[in-house]
């Protein structure tokens, strides 16, 4: 059987569309499983008027049900040849008869049971309440309530469109029937009825619907390229935007417009923004990627309309004559004389101002610099985190019309305020990176300013209680934390997470702005990277036991952590690490409740244990020397000498030895062992592969 699902409704918003196709894919595989329904795959189609499931082999009956559940042991379940109250229990608990309980024997001894068969029903039966189930089960993440029905979802629902083969799937939710009709196109469709999923795919097409997502997005920027651009010209088709578009029509009909050359002295990125974010518009560029006053707007529609082109074209003039008022009265003051009102801008209620985070954040990068031995670039430095956050009280910024450019604005009108070209840089570069994938920075400036501002950022919260959980996290604070781990791996930076910390805790206090307990803080935050550091190393495809292995010993230092972890990624390929693993398992494994490494040769019985404490102490000498070095590789290479010994070491003494005191020593060895084997990584928690 297949079977066809679609809920029409109002024009339902981008954002929701994907996310509400899964969840209905994965609540109706989830029903047929508990209904022991088979089937061989579901498709899900959808516009926003529309959600779709189409299913394909769908079992015409359920699975028969034959189980067999176990109670208690018979000696408990029977007592003198009559069912005592656990036996009763049971066969109340499973809803069946006493008499129809059977004893199973098991290795364990013989236990009471009942046996259930059900025979399994129609599809068609089923169907009805799983689909109306589906439909009310469904959630948003804002729904609403329409009339006078108390069904609750995204927007109205108007019909259910429900075939299975060639027969509705009859279910009625609020006076909304199912049936086997569906609608086309809002302006450019009719209803239609359907005898078939086949005939329903023709004629939703012939009704000008096409409900493929995926042939929608490429439909679009396939007539975007071949109709909308002249030559010498390019569009600029952002995914995300387009993604955004395709999830907004349910067929697509680009237009090109223009707007005001005069438009173009604003800074081409205003611009952009002003059409991407504010009108859903595709930017047209010429071949070196300079703006041209012209751009592309997709009509949900059949056809170009000159009145659609004209109402868009009056509507982005209108945008873009308040983008160049802003940026023109911005131009009349130098960006520096905004940082004073920075002083009346709250960051955070027990945090302060903007301008307090400023002078916090001064500090970190006064540190960074010393650390880094940038002194060459302090003055650049200082002054990129003095203004980095100036352009937020700007008009362009400050009237929430162009917050995505916040950076970009404040680096333009630094220059224009006649700062030098590496703090204007600074100041865009700051924010990188905005998103995951997105661009790092390239100069000090930017680098150093941006994390004395994320970590300042990120304690500070953390100093006043402001912590994420779960999917609450106000500040962005994951966002900043990984931000800081990413900026220190590309840029090699060799700094030290726990000073770092250190330094911003620091800074809180002399603010008098700390709230909680700073070794408390300390900890919670240092875990907190620690789990960012993680999720950056996991991303880029590096084994998740090393990554446990090096993390879990030591992370303060990002570049060495992934040295550490190349060399090991490397090492575990070796046959020699294959034949040490087991060697170093058993070592801690047999001492890892032990905690003293004071060893007493006296109480040596064996000539090996001699042979074996010697042999550790020159090991030791020399991996130490291999640590303080960073040759990671060379200290593998010596683990690997003590295989043969220690193996020897298991194979002729007992480490239990009934004396106390030899049992003792015996395991100081072994832990001094380990404590060898874990300088650089918790080799321990290496999987054996």
């Amino acid at each position: 059987m297949r079977l066809l699902f679609e809920i029409g409704m109002e024009e339902l918003p981008a954002r929701f569309l994907k996310q509400a196709l899964n969840d209905l894919k994965s609540n109706l595989e989830t029903k047929f499983k508990n209904e022991r329904i088979t089937f061989d795959s579901i498709k899900t189609y959808g516009t926003p008027r529309r959600l779709i499931l189409d299913v394909h082999n769908l079992a015409e009956v359920q699975e028969d049900l034959n189980l067999v559940n176990m109670g208690p042991a018979k000696n408990v379940a029977y007592v003198n040849g009559e069912l005592s109250r656990a036996g009763l229990g049971f066969a109340k608990s499973q809803n069946v008869d006493p008499a129809q309980l059977e004893i199973i024997s098991t290795p364990k001894g013989e236990y009471i049971a009942a046996r259930k068969f059900m025979k399994g029903k129609p599809t068609r039966e089923l169907l009805p309440e799983i689909l109306k189930s589906l439909v009310l089960e469904l959630n948003f993440p804002k729904s609403m309530k329409w009339s006078d029905k108390k069904l609750r979802f995204a927007r109205p629902v108007k019909w259910f469109m429900a075939i299975c083969d060639s027969e509705v799937v009859p279910f009625e939710i609020e006076g909304i029937v199912s049936g086997n009709k569906s609608k086309g196109h809002r302006f450019f469709g009719k209803e239609f009825e359907v005898n078939s999923p086949e005939d329903y795919f023709n004629k939703i097409r012939e009704n000008n619907v096409i409900i493929d997502l995926d042939e929608r997005k490429n439909m679009i920027k396939n007539l975007i390229e071949t109709t909308c651009v002249e030559e010498e010209e390019q569009v600029l088709i952002e995914p995300a935007l387009l993604d955004e578009v395709t999830n907004l029509i349910e067929y697509p009909c680009p237009i090109v417009g223009s707007f005001n050359a005069d438009f173009l002295e604003v800074p081409q990125d205003v611009l952009i923004i002003s059409m991407e974010v504010h009108q859903r518009y595709f930017p047209i560029l010429d071949k070196n990627g300079k703006l041209l006053p012209k751009f592309v707007v997709v009509r949900n529609g059949i056809e170009p309309s000159e009145y659609v082109r004209k109402g868009n074209e009056k509507v982005l003039s209108a945008r873009l004559a308040d983008a160049r008022f802003f940026y023109q009265e911005d131009l009349k003051h130098p960006l520096v004389d905004n940082v004073e009102k920075l002083k009346t801008v709250v960051f955070q209620k027990d945090l302060g101002t903007i301008y307090q985070k400023i002078q916090r954040s001064s500090k970190v990068a006064e540190y960074l610099i010393a650390s880094l031995g940038c002194e060459d670039k302090k003055e650049d430095i200082l002054r990129t985190v003095y203004l980095a956050k100036a352009d937020l009280v700007s008009n362009m910024i400050g009237e929430k019309e162009f917050t995505k450019l916040q950076g970009f604005m404040g680096a333009d009108y630094a220059l224009k305020s006649g700062e030098n070209e590496n703090v204007s840089l600074g100041i865009k570069e700051h924010y990188y990176p905005r998103f995951q994938g997105d661009t790092l920075p390239t100069q000090m400036e930017g680098i150093i300013a941006g994390i004395s501002d994320r970590i300042d950022t990120l304690v500070g919260c953390f100093g006043v209680g402001v912590i994420p959980s779960g999917s609450k996290d106000p500040f962005a604070l994951r966002r900043a934390a990984l931000g800081i781990v990413n900026v220190i791996l590309n840029s090699k930076l060799n700094i030290s997470i726990k000073a770092l910390v250190e330094k911003s805790l620091e800074t809180l206090e002399e603010d008098g702005v700390l709230k909680r307990d700073r070794n408390e803080v300390k900890a919670e935050v240092l875990e907190f990277f620690k789990q960012r550091a993680i999720n950056v190393f996991s991303d880029m495809k590096y084994r998740k036991d090393i990554i446990s292995a090096v993390l879990d010993k030591d992370f303060d230092n990002l570049i060495e952590a992934q040295e550490k972890i190349n060399t090991l990624e490397e090492f575990v390929k070796e046959p020699a690490f294959s034949e040490l693993l087991p060697v170093l398992k058993r070592v801690g494994n047999i001492s890892k409740d032990h905690t003293d490494v004071i060893i007493n040769p006296e109480l040596f019985t064996e000539e090996i244990e001699k042979d074996l404490y010697n042999f550790s102490i020159e090991l030791s000498n020399k991996v130490t020397d291999d640590i303080v070095n960073k040759n990671y590789k060379q200290y593998l290479a010596h683990l690997t000498e003590c295989k043969d010994i220690i193996n020897k070491y298991f194979d002729t003494i007992i480490v239990m030895d009934k004396n106390e005191a030899i049992k003792n020593n015996r395991l100081s060895q072994l832990r001094f062992l380990t404590e060898i084997f874990t300088k650089m990584a918790d080799l321990n928690k290496i999987e054996e592969r």
